[in-house]
């Protein structure tokens, strides 16, 4: 069993501090916790991996804050006009994320930085590596436990991450239901998670992150920020906001493989069917906070076509660079080609699912995402 407190006086003892103090997301904490002990039993494994796991994220932001109250300064640092990029999972985000990796003028958080954001690296340069050799580890972490993992999500230690490890050190994270059974959390985060102040957070790790380095603009992915646009608009009043839009039976069967995927990590039994079933909430729960948002009058998102962007990719993020008020300089699309051409679909292996594998019909499917599907214009896929 996970108990918040004693893993809270464990992290705040490793960092040498007396106790955790005021922490805006013990509440989510609690949740989170409380639906892994509850939700579904891990294994032994399962369970010493959820500890390790939550205990980094409360050790990253005990340091944030302990930076932040000894450099005050890094608090004024502007974030103008930072990139959004969301979607429904599996909806094309990574690789669009990829695209915008080569335009030098950009700053895109790195893995190796998302899974300790400290210290600052323009401030401690000399950390960089070792921060890096410790995500590679990580990494292969993932790939011994889950297999075709990078098949499944494009991931590298030194390549763009999502905002994910960020989110999560808020405990913010709706992604916690792709590889944990905590059906719980998730829906009690969508009915009362404070999303405005993991948010806060979230903004106040971009500005550790860029603190005594250049200055350029950030380009932030996680499909999740599809659920609360709303608060990014709140904490980034400037923020230019992108959606990627995929035909969601194939987002949803391709998720379900995944979370079936990662969860055999930490569990013994998957019931393919309650997945199915937990997939689709957690798909629809998306798509109507999206829609209910979009109702509101707020027309300032560019929407992009899953299937347009993979068919002419260069076209298709020139198009969007125009949209969203910039230039594409002709040095990234020179960049763009050779990626592209070096990393054909299928290079790192196949992600193959269907819905009939996890008890859903896709008649049923289709006719609960036609709304969607009417509102963006997208194509029935297969």
């Amino acid at each position: 069993m996970l108990d918040p407190q004693s893993l809270k006086q464990r992290a705040a003892a490793e960092m040498g501090l007396a106790d955790f103090g005021v922490d805006p997301f013990a509440e989510n904490f609690a949740r989170l916790t409380r639906a892994l002990n509850g939700d579904g039993a891990q294994t032994a494994q399962g369970v010493a991996a959820s500890e390790a796991e939550v205990l980094r994220h409360l050790r990253n932001r005990l340091e944030v804050r302990a930076w932040t109250e000894r450099h005050p300064e890094i608090l004024a640092e502007p974030i103008e006009q930072p990139i959004f990029l969301m979607g429904l999972p599996r909806s094309g985000t990574t690789f669009l994320q990829n695209l915008f990796d080569h335009d030098d003028g950009l700053r895109l958080s790195r893995t190796w930085e998302t899974l300790r954001p400290c210290p600052p690296p323009a401030a401690q340069p000399d950390s960089v590596a070792p921060r890096i050799d410790a995500a590679d580890r990580f990494l292969n972490g993932w790939r011994r436990d889950v297999p075709n993992f990078d098949a499944t999500h494009l991931m590298d230690v030194t390549g763009p991450d999502e905002c994910a490890h960020i989110m999560s050190m808020a405990f913010a994270q709706a992604g916690f239901q792709n590889y944990l059974k905590v059906p719980s959390y998730f829906d009690w985060l969508l009915a009362e998670g404070d999303f405005q102040a993991a948010y806060r957070l979230h903004k106040t790790v971009l500005q550790l992150l860029q603190w005594r380095a250049p200055a350029r603009r950030w380009v932030l992915k996680y499909p999740n920020h599809m659920l609360a646009v709303a608060a990014i608009r709140a904490v980034y009043p400037d923020a230019i906001c992108i959606a990627t839009h995929r035909d969601p039976a194939q987002t949803l069967a391709s998720l379900c493989a995944l979370t079936e995927q990662y969860r055999g990590a930490r569990y013994d039994t998957n019931d393919r069917p309650a997945l199915g079933r937990e997939m689709l909430h957690f798909v629809k729960a998306h798509i109507d906070r999206f829609m209910a948002y979009r109702a509101g009058g707020d027309e300032g998102i560019a929407d992009v076509d899953y299937y347009r962007l993979i068919a002419n990719p260069v076209s298709a993020v020139a198009n969007l660079y125009e949209r969203i008020g910039m230039t594409m300089p002709a040095s990234v699309r020179t960049k763009l080609a050779g990626w592209i051409e070096a990393n054909p679909k299928g290079k790192r292996g196949k992600h193959e699912y269907r819905l009939a594998d996890y008890g859903l019909d896709a008649g049923d499917v289709d006719g609960a995402f036609a709304p969607y599907r009417e509102r963006f214009g997208i194509e029935r896929d297969g």
